[in-house]
């Protein structure tokens, strides 16, 4: 994948039942140093069934979706200081409902290995499933943050805004998942909300 494609067009391939982040992490932007930490469930949101929040948990985000209230407040925050500082903070999916999960899912894994290297796959249904080729990863459904409300993804196809948001977000908890851009679970637009 070219990484200057926008994720606008790469979004376009997800399923449509969701916004989505970029399909292949392969050619990340560099950035200097990628903060990551790791996310522990708020108490609040312990017992509530990922993917089936009740709205009465969810806040609008100012570039449009929603997420867990106090997500949603830090990342307002951000994205004013980002908007100041002339950063255009753009949102490529946020809350997903178990529905947009399971379709997201089933797009991008296979029972059956495509050959992807690295591979990735996930356990569902008492089944292994296969991340097809040049999908990024994506969680069973049941297990996303996104469906907790603690993840945004964000367009970070210009080197501007990643390395704004790598220098940045921890100020208002937001951490990417990992720093090892080796890794396959790598995502430099998944932007998880730790507080």
């Amino acid at each position: 994948m070219n990484a200057k494609r926008p994720a606008k067009k790469a979004a376009k391939k997800a399923a449509p039942q969701a916004p989505q982040a970029p399909q292949s992490p392969e050619k990340a932007p560099a950035a200097s140093k990628y903060p990551s930490k790791r996310l522990i469930v708020p108490s609040a949101l312990q017992g509530v069934e990922n993917g089936k929040l009740p709205s009465k948990l969810l806040r609008p985000v100012k570039c449009g979706g929603q997420m867990y209230g106090p997500a949603a407040e830090a990342f307002n925050a951000m994205y004013d200081q980002a908007t100041i500082s002339g950063i255009k903070l753009r949102n490529i999916g946020d809350y997903r409902s178990y529905e947009a999960q399971l379709g997201l899912f089933k797009q991008r894994y296979a029972t059956e290995d495509g050959g992807r290297k690295p591979q990735v796959t996930r356990t569902w249904n008492g089944k292994t499933w296969y991340l097809k080729p040049g999908m990024s990863p994506s969680s069973t459904p049941g297990k996303s943050n996104h469906g907790l409300g603690l993840a945004i993804d964000l367009d970070v196809t210009t080197q501007k805004v990643l390395d704004w948001l790598c220098k940045n977000a921890p100020t208002y908890g937001f951490y990417l998942q990992t720093s090892d851009t080796k890794s396959p679970e790598f995502e430099a637009w998944h932007w998880q909300y730790v507080g």
